[in-house]
């Protein structure tokens, strides 16, 4: 049991980095519990905040909306799961969904023309 929804926790969105910043959107959080709930399987957040320096540490775009608790990437290594997980995303309102061959990056970004799909 999550303290942020049934299947989430403050600390699944932790920036990696160690400096603490967790400020994710309550709307990503319902989002992500819509598609955990529709896959029926857990979701494993591998990147969700990122302070602005580890931002920039990994190759995140400038003004990320990483940087703004409103996008997480979602480690998914079978095509059948990323699969549904992608179509839980768009069915629960995501506005942009990034599919990668490990994982599934989620937003709710709505800065950028959306919904939209694309791949890395």
């Amino acid at each position: 049991m999550g303290d942020l929804s049934a299947h989430f926790s403050r600390h699944e969105f932790a920036c990696k980095c160690g400096c603490g910043y967790d400020a994710v959107d309550p709307r990503l959080v319902e989002v992500l519990e819509f598609a955990r709930s529709a896959v029926g399987e857990p979701l494993r957040i591998t990147s969700g905040c990122r302070c602005e320096a580890h931002n920039r540490a990994v190759g995140g775009v400038e003004n990320s909306a990483h940087t703004r608790g409103k996008a997480a990437d979602i480690s998914c290594v079978d095509a059948r799961t990323r699969h549904r997980l992608v179509q839980a995303l768009l069915e629960a309102g995501a506005f942009g969904v990034g599919v990668a061959k490990s994982f599934v990056h989620a937003d709710i970004d709505v800065r950028l023309p959306r919904p939209a799909l694309w791949g890395y």
